[in-house]
């Protein structure tokens, strides 16, 4: 992965397009950064959410690009030409019940999780995926590629997910950006200020 200016995180949408081209299967930017020891716990991870989720709850055998994968009121103000067409030095991440974190450009499954939900294996998943060790595996990519900044656009539940992560990061700033008493109305706008990020660059 070329030297990167940002890192964008943002969370995954409820809804998602289904579908999309058989093989190859996911590809993983992330787990391909970590450090080996990281890369295994990860992986371990991500298993068991397969293992324990309820049946249905995968769909196997066909795989998009996340971000087109995503449907929520986010995605849908991010334009495809800004991620076709995004700097060069940006990459976005995002975090994800199924796979804890993904690059935006891996190839995933549609799933029918989120970090926002509870699962009778798991209880609520953004809290297992928290103590379960997901904090130290972002600072740990962060780490690893190496940005000049972070722009934190998760919500709530998302942001819980991974709290703690910023004390672990070597001399990255992170940019919180958030959207007070927007309520839902705030996807829109988060939206908006990620395709402004994939254009210019900046966060």
């Amino acid at each position: 992965m070329p030297r990167l200016e940002v890192i964008v995180l943002i969370p995954e949408s409820t809804r998602k397009h289904a579908g999309g081209s058989p093989g190859p299967p996911e590809e993983d930017a992330i787990g391909t950064a970590l450090p080996a020891a990281l890369r295994g716990k990860l992986e371990t991870l991500r298993a068991e959410i397969l293992q324990k989720s309820p049946p249905g709850s995968i769909e196997p055998g066909r795989f998009s690009p996340a971000y087109e994968r995503f449907d929520g009121n986010m995605y849908r103000y991010i334009p495809r030409e800004a991620w076709e067409h995004r700097s060069p030095g940006v990459e976005v991440v995002i975090a994800s019940g199924l796979r804890g974190l993904i690059a935006s450009r891996d190839r995933i499954p549609a799933y029918h999780l989120s970090m926002a939900e509870s699962l009778p294996s798991f209880g609520k998943l953004n809290r297992w995926w928290h103590t379960a060790g997901l904090p130290e595996i972002l600072a740990a990519f962060v780490n690893a590629v190496g940005p000049k900044a972070v722009a934190d656009l998760l919500s709530l539940e998302y942001r819980e997910s991974v709290a703690g992560y910023q004390n672990r990061l070597s001399g990255i700033p992170v940019k919180t950006i958030d959207f007070p008493g927007m309520g839902r109305a705030s996807q829109p706008a988060r939206g908006e200020r990620v395709a402004d990020i994939l254009r210019s660059g900046k966060a």
